[in-house]
């Protein structure tokens, strides 16, 4: 399991690059206008910082510590999926929020959020999973 939160947390990190990247100036290439409703509304940024930087930092955190994890031997491994598991629940609710925003306040829908948002949310899945079985928190699944 941890190699697949490992490549759910590399696809977060693309779409949330692409997503700054995007921020910054491009134009999004979105299914329908959503995505730049929704990049250029009041709430795409927090304190000056974009949504998607924030996403890309818990996605760098969670693949790091996915990575980490990894190695069997490592004694701090069942602690380092739990700070998976810790960055995951912090997205999923986040993303519960932005998401709830995007349908009632802002009334656009954002393709790349929604991608970003069952990510995340596959990765929380998968790591309060990993949490239950105790057995195997320190093989490398």
């Amino acid at each position: 399991m941890r190699w697949a939160i490992a490549g759910l947390a590399l696809l977060g990190l693309g779409v949330s690059a692409y997503l700054a990247y995007e921020h910054y100036g491009s134009p999004i290439i979105c299914i329908g206008q959503g995505c730049a409703i929704v990049d250029q509304s009041v709430y795409s940024e927090i304190f000056g910082v974009p949504m998607s930087v924030l996403g890309l930092l818990i996605y760098v955190l969670i693949l790091g510590l996915a990575l980490g994890s990894l190695k069997a031997e490592n004694p701090l491994s069942s602690w380092l999926h739990l700070g998976v598991f810790g960055l995951a629940l912090t997205g999923v609710i986040f993303s519960a929020y932005l998401t709830y925003l995007e349908f009632a306040v802002i009334r656009a829908f954002c393709t790349w959020c929604m991608v970003s948002a069952v990510t995340i949310t596959v990765i929380f899945i998968l790591a309060a999973v990993k949490l239950e079985d105790p057995t195997r928190a320190g093989t490398s699944s």
